[in-house]
């Protein structure tokens, strides 16, 4: 009876280390995004910017020329970024936006941002997914 206890904590050892809680947890996305973004200081100045780009600018000049966030020397282009690594309020919009799309301006404490996904990747594969994420 104790061998076969001690068997099954190594099994259950081993399937909590290997699939961790947060992979299971319901919220979890197994998908990246590819982010940019242009920070500015007032909600107002964020809605300037949104008509220049609806006048046709480039949100990439538009981060250049706008953005208080070092990311501005790189187009506004934060990279890809999973759930988790963002602020809370900034992951919400970007993780509810379509390719190529931008959000409405958003307010976290760095300031007001307008985010745009260039791409969404998906991890079919669990083990890829794991990897990436720890």
């Amino acid at each position: 009876m104790k061998v076969v206890l001690n068997i099954l904590c190594c099994i259950l050892t081993f399937l909590c280390i290997y699939f961790p809680f947060a992979y299971f947890h319901k919220d979890m996305d197994k998908k990246e995004v590819k982010i940019s973004h242009i920070l500015v200081e007032t909600q107002e100045k964020a809605l300037n910017i949104q008509k220049e780009l609806k006048d046709g600018k480039s949100f990439e000049e538009l981060a250049k020329q706008y953005s208080l966030c070092p990311s501005k020397e790189q187009n506004g282009d934060i990279g890809y970024n999973m759930r988790g690594r963002l602020l809370p309020e900034f992951e919400k919009v970007a993780f509810k936006l379509n390719n190529k799309e931008v959000s409405e301006p958003v307010k976290t404490q760095k300031g007001w941002h307008l985010v745009k996904i260039y791409d969404i990747r998906y991890f079919s594969d669990k083990k890829n997914f794991i990897q990436k994420k720890f």
